[in-house]
């Protein structure tokens, strides 16, 4: 059998062999392309935990990809040559292949994506920084150069009432306690990327041909260890307060939807209806709708009483559980006065239930 790569092997594994998907659609999810078709499919094909994973991809890699797995008889193309279905040799291969390589499973891209990254910049910073106050060292190259993020830094010392080397030891223990929730693999990973007194952090193929994988999979683990990592400071943040004042103002700048989205779940929350928002933000009533589907995926505790009448909920959750594939055009045969947004909405909460 033909060795596949660790990106090989992940997209493989995005295919189900009882679920028809369209290779153009997880191209999409996994470079992050935010419109409401592909989010809903992100979430219908369950592949939100991916979503702009990998933003850098080029089209034709992945169709070439999509190709050689089909050639392979890894995939195959369903009855209406419209998306692939996974074959058993394609399922055996990839679980083969993650018996011993790390498969992400504490990802939430869709979400949490942007908060896990800046988040993870400004832990490399404060870790450097705390780690020349232990030392007495004031002559070093900070890892962020820009004026913006210095300044940050500065604040957040300031915010802390104790002196730098009481801060410095606290947040060193807080590190440990974080790093004792991992595996020993994966901790050694995580403080092989830190940069701090006498230490410059390796990169990811560094790393890669230290632990003989490849440098996406070292890039994987980070990612993933972060989820991780972070699902504990969420549930004790008592435990590692530092840690947490900085995840939790990282959180409030990037909620996982876009700023426009956010500025129509603002007047939403205010009491108004959609047709008043696309009138207060001169935008169509298709734009702000797309923005409720959006918050409606991002956030499944969102109230989607604001837009969708109960009755209404109530009638569809009905019509959807007795039949999960209902389509838009057979309700609206029965009820020509349902919107779209109130089906689709059903849809989506119907999922989350699922899930």
């Amino acid at each position: 059998m033909v060795k596949l790569t660790y990106f090989e092997n992940f997209c493989l594994s995005l295919f189900s062999n009882d679920v028809s998907k369209k290779s153009s659609t997880i191209y999409h999810i996994l470079t992050g392309k935010r419109t409401a078709s592909i989010l809903y499919n992100a979430q219908q094909y369950r592949l939100t935990a991916y979503f702009s994973l990998f933003p850098k991809i080029k089209r034709q890699q992945f169709e070439r990809l999509i190709n050689k797995m089909e050639r392979l008889e890894l995939i195959t193309a369903d009855s209406e040559g419209e998306g692939y279905q996974l074959t058993e040799i394609g399922a055996k291969g990839y679980q083969q292949y993650f018996m011993k390589h790390t498969y992400p499973v504490h990802l939430n891209q869709l979400k949490n994506g942007a908060v896990n990254a800046y988040f993870w910049r400004k832990c490399l910073f404060v870790t450097q920084v705390l780690s020349e106050v232990r030392h007495g060292n004031k002559r070093y190259l900070p890892l962020e150069k820009e004026w913006k993020n210095q300044i940050w830094l500065k604040n957040w010392l300031n915010q802390h009432h104790q002196d730098k080397q009481t801060l410095a030891q606290q947040f060193g223990k807080e590190w440990l306690f974080l790093l004792n929730e991992l595996t020993e693999t994966n901790a050694e990973i995580i403080v092989a990327y830190l940069t701090g007194h006498g230490k410059i952090g390796k990169t990811r193929r560094q790393l890669a041909e230290h632990y003989g994988i490849e440098p996406l999979e070292a890039e994987i683990i980070l990612t993933d260890c972060l989820a991780e990592l972070i699902e504990w400071i969420e549930r004790q943040p008592q435990m590692v307060p530092l840690f947490f004042s900085i995840y939790s103002e990282t959180a409030r700048d990037y909620s996982g939807i876009t700023q426009s989205a956010a500025i129509t779940q603002k007047y939403l929350l205010n009491g108004h209806s959609i047709e008043e928002i696309a009138d207060l933000r001169r935008l169509k009533f298709s734009t702000i709708s797309e923005h409720v589907i959006e918050i409606s995926i991002v956030d499944p505790s969102f109230d989607l009483s604001l837009i969708l009448p109960i009755e209404i909920r109530e009638e569809l959750n009905q019509m959807l559980s007795e039949k999960p594939n209902l389509t838009y055009q057979e309700l609206t045969e029965k009820r020509p006065d349902i919107l779209f947004l109130w089906y689709r909405l059903a849809q989506i909460e119907r999922r989350h239930r699922i899930d």
